[in-house]
């Protein structure tokens, strides 16, 4: 069997005035979708080892990755069409293809056209009318009438933080076989679910999310089921289709029961809506701040985290507000105090990696810190620091790092809008955080690499694009009613 494999992964953020383009993504053709990066945990991964175990000849076109960030360019977006489009008529060419399976994210939005998933299937589906598609989509994906009505099956993400991404790829390869080895078809049912909610209220290991993805589990026992999928939408993307949803796929004999199905895990869900909450203790920034002094100076814990969760890159922020760092200058006597630095990771301002680049390690430099893109929750704060040390090349996206000193705190500062999140980002600087009583980072909930030393974990509702108080996020295209924004 000939497989088509291909995708684009994007979470987009309306709120983040950055607009994403070509720079932003690695894009990776033909056999590099196959053969370079494969211990990367990607959904595409996942599609390519189910494939392969099977024997079947894969037909790798086109798959474009970037961290999230603000709307994708409505150039970058027409050229990775085009070209995607392109490979894919060169491979009819070769021979007929009998399936397709796609990585995808599901909330990626292109300026001018909004939801780009359902566009890009829609224009797939044209050239191949008739083969079984399926899709391994993010956990944070919004369904859409584009996207129902081209593709035959879904799997998504069943952890956040996500973990299981090759998994769910895998699970969507093996969906589209046995449609493609029974020659049964495959069917999707699906339930709007009225609500938003904030990423760090649904962690998949504690409730409600922990019993509502068992129930999925257990929904995909039952025979013809194929995969059952929460899908959470994106709170920080204003879009009319915007919105939790509850998906089934099912093959054709089963079709009645995923209607029953995806009903009561709607219904479910919808149940639950009063029992999310954030699992870490949550305070706006100044108390955080506080409670993190607190905790380091007097009940001597260490060490200490702080999520900047309304600046969090990994949800699409813009990386550079300073909302958080602001506090923390205005107790900076206190900052003074700690048995070690604070360490601070991070900011995204090219400007400032570029001018400590230039002076060297070892030397002092005048830069100002944050507010070159969120110029609503951060503002150029001009900092004499110490370079301390310069990484070039990092990573799949060629970022340069700087780690550098003011006074009793330490900066990560990146060239490149890249995730904080990243357990090997640290680690290429020389940086250790399990040797600094408090680490503020830019995200929401922590990721397994931090979670795993901190004595404590402090969410700090900061203000930013990843705005996590959602009723006071200024929405105007998501379809109302919608929980929580709408209490009744």
């Amino acid at each position: 069997m000939r497989i088509l494999v291909g995708g684009i992964n994007h979470e987009s953020n309306t709120f983040n005035p950055i607009i994403t383009g070509a720079d932003d993504f690695v894009v990776s053709y033909g056999e590099e979708i196959v053969n370079k990066d494969m211990t990367q945990d990607s959904s595409s991964v996942g599609i390519v080892r189910v494939l392969k175990k099977a024997g079947c000849e894969i037909v790798p076109v086109a798959l474009a990755r970037a961290v999230p960030n603000g709307v994708v360019s409505a150039s970058f977006y027409r050229s990775f069409k085009t070209d995607f489009l392109r490979r894919v008529k060169e491979a009819l060419v070769a021979g007929p293809i009998d399936g397709a399976c796609l990585a995808l994210h599901g909330s990626m939005k292109v300026e001018g056209l909004g939801c780009a998933e359902g566009d890009l299937t829609g224009a797939l589906r044209e050239l191949l009318p008739d083969i079984p598609f399926t899709a391994a989509l993010d956990m944070h994906a919004t369904i859409t009438p584009a996207l129902l009505k081209t593709v035959n099956g879904f799997a998504g993400y069943k952890t956040a933080p996500h973990v299981d991404c090759a998994k769910t790829g895998g699970h969507a390869a093996a969906m589209l076989l046995k449609a493609l080895e029974t020659g049964r078809k495959l069917r999707t049912a699906y339930r709007r679910v009225p609500m938003l909610i904030a990423g760090e209220k649904s962690e998949s290991e504690a409730e409600p999310m922990r019993s509502l993805i068992a129930r999925c589990r257990e929904s995909e026992k039952t025979p013809g089921i194929a995969a059952a999928s929460f899908f959470l939408g994106f709170p920080w993307a204003d879009d009319e289709y915007n919105a939790v949803s509850a998906v089934v796929s099912a093959f054709d004999e089963a079709k009645d029961r995923a209607e029953t199905i995806v009903c009561e895990l709607a219904e479910v869900f919808w149940a639950r809506r009063g029992d999310f909450a954030f699992r870490s203790e949550c305070y706006n920034s100044a108390e955080a701040v506080a409670a993190a002094y607190r905790a380091v100076l007097e009940k001597k814990e260490r060490p200490v985290f702080i999520s900047d969760s309304g600046d969090n890159p990994t949800a699409g922020a813009a990386g550079d507000a300073t909302d958080l760092l602001e506090k923390i200058l205005d107790t900076i006597d206190a900052t003074e105090k700690l048995p070690t630095p604070l360490l601070y990771a991070g900011f995204y301002d090219a400007p400032a990696v570029a001018a400590c680049i230039k002076a060297g390690a070892g030397a002092k430099v005048d830069i100002t810190l944050g507010g070159n893109w969120d110029t609503v929750n951060g503002k150029k704060i001009p900092l004499s620091v110490e370079v301390l040390k310069t990484v070039r090349g990092y990573g799949p996206y060629n970022a340069r790092l700087v780690f550098a000193a003011w006074r009793n705190l330490r900066f990560v500062i990146t060239s490149k809008h890249i995730g904080f999140g990243d357990e090997h980002l640290l680690p290429a600087l020389g940086v250790n955080a399990a040797d600094y009583c408090l680490v503020v980072v830019k995200l929401g909930y922590l990721e397994p690499c931090f979670r795993a030393i901190a004595a404590r974990s402090i969410m700090a509702t900061s203000k930013g694009c990843s705005n996590e108080v959602l009723e006071t996020i200024p929405y105007r295209k998501v379809k109302r009613p919608l929980y929580p924004l709408d209490a009744g």
